[in-house]
C-alpha cells in the first residue's frame, strides 16, 4: 500500500529540517541539503509506517494542502510498504539468533524489547529489533543492583 505524508522542509543551523505536517505523532528528521532531507523524510515515514503495520495500528488520517509554518516548503513524501517488506524472522529463529529460549523471546516481546506481529499462525520478529538486542549485549542472569556490586 502507498502511504503519503506532507513534510515541511526548511533551513535551520546550516541543515535542512523535515517536519511532518499534521498529527503523525513522531519526531522529525533532517539532512545536509534538500535532497538528503527528502531521502531522510522517506526513511522516517517508512519507519513510522512499519511501526504502525507491526502493531496493527492505522496511521492517523492525512490532510493535504498544508501551508508552511516555519517559512519552508511543503513536499509530499510517499512510500510503498507492506508487512512483508519488513525484514523478519520467526520467533524460534530469533531465539536461536539470540541464544535464548523461545519462552525468553516471548518475554522480550511482551516487555516491548522485540518488535513482533502475527503472520497467520507464526509469530514474526523484526530483524532490526533482534540486531538491536544483540548490540545491547545483555548478560545472562538477573541484573545486579549497584549496592550489591
Amino acid at each position: 500500500m502507498v502511504y503519503i505524508w506532507e513534510f515541511e522542509f526548511f533551513e535551520s543551523n546550516g541543515m535542512v529540517d523535515a517536519f511532518p505536517c499534521g498529527d503523525l505523532g513522531y519526531g522529525a528528521t533532517y539532512g545536509e541539503n534538500l535532497q538528503e532531507a527528502v531521502e531522510m523524510a522517506a526513511d522516517f515515514l517508512m519507519t513510522v509506517v512499519d511501526d504502525h503495520l507491526m502493531n496493527g495500528v492505522a496511521l492517523p488520517p492525512m490532510e493535504f494542502g498544508h501551508t508552511p509554518e516555519r517559512g519552508g516548503q511543503i513536499i509530499a513524501i510517499a512510500v510503498s510498504r507492506e508487512l512483508d517488506d519488513i525484514p523478519a524472522m520467526t520467533a524460534s529463529d530469533a531465539a536461536r539468533e539470540l541464544g535464548v529460549t523461545r519462552a525468553r523471546v516471548s518475554q522480550l516481546i511482551r516487555a516491548g524489547l522485540l518488535d513482533s506481529w502475527k503472520d497467520g499462525t507464526r509469530r514474526m520478529v523484526s530483524r532490526a529489533s533482534v540486531e538491536a538486542r544483540k548490540e545491547d549485549d545483555p548478560k545472562p542472569g538477573r541484573p545486579c543492583s549497584s549496592e550489591a556490586a
